[in-house]
């Protein structure tokens, strides 16, 4: 499936993650504009939330084995399995741009919210659970993060649209901590992909950010400071497998 002209994706999950961080850190600095940016791994890859253990959370013989590359990004939240049929939205807002961002609660609230507004207006019964999931009917399609500096923070989501859900259970395991409402269900009973077409599920998202400046090149950031992020950060095995 061709790219949508809204995306930019670059070849490796280090370089895509180190781009949300680069993103982030530039419009702190520079004290940037609003960003949105949208991106779909063309391979499988497992990332750790910042503070999650790697072997209780990933099967990294698994992982091995089918040559699935493990990642860690800089934000919280839970591990997730990414790649074709996952598109990832990554949202940086200032922090005094709305009363709401000044909480980390409110601010994935505030996010997650506007994305599940825009995806209502398509048809699905949209609601926003847990501490910044997407879901139908009790079914989560997306898991979100966040990540704050000075004066940005960055929210991003990876929502499931084609994704083969029955291979989230080879690489990942159920997770310790857990929202209530997933009442200890397994991976292929809990999830689901948001039945929209692809398409028209990244316009409808865009659309709820139109004041925000759409990243479809990484001449947008320092390239220096790409570079030093994936480098020294997320291809870094010291920083993958810290815990």
């Amino acid at each position: 499936m061709p790219p949508h002209p809204f995306e930019l994706t670059l070849p490796t999950v280090f370089e895509n993650l180190a781009l949300d961080e680069a993103m982030l850190v530039d419009a702190d600095e520079r004290d940037g504009p609003p960003l949105i940016r949208f991106w779909e791994q063309p391979d499988f890859a497992v990332v750790l939330g910042s503070s999650r253990r790697l072997r209780d959370e990933v099967d990294v013989a698994a992982c091995e084995a089918d040559g699935v590359a493990i990642a860690r990004r800089a934000s919280g939240g839970g591990t997730v399995l990414i790649g074709p049929g996952a598109v990832n939205v990554a949202v940086v807002l200032a922090m005094d741009s709305a009363p709401e961002l000044v909480t980390v609660d409110g601010a994935q609230a505030y996010v997650l919210g506007r994305i599940a507004e825009s995806l209502r207006a398509l048809g699905p019964a949209v609601e926003v659970k847990g501490s910044g999931d997407l879901t139908i009917a009790g079914r989560k399609f997306s898991g979100s993060a966040q990540r704050r500096l000075r004066r940005r923070l960055l929210v991003h989501a990876t929502i499931l649209h084609d994704f083969p859900i029955a291979r989230i259970t080879r690489y990942l395991r159920i997770p310790g901590r857990q929202p209530d409402y997933r009442g200890g269900r397994t991976h292929e009973d809990f999830l689901m992909n948001l039945p929209l077409r692809r398409r028209i599920s990244i316009e409808s998202i865009r659309s709820a950010w139109s004041r925000s400046t759409l990243l479809t090149t990484t001449s947008d950031v320092p390239q220096d400071l790409l570079e030093t992020l994936r480098a020294e950060k997320f291809a870094n095995r010291s920083w993958i497998e810290r815990l």
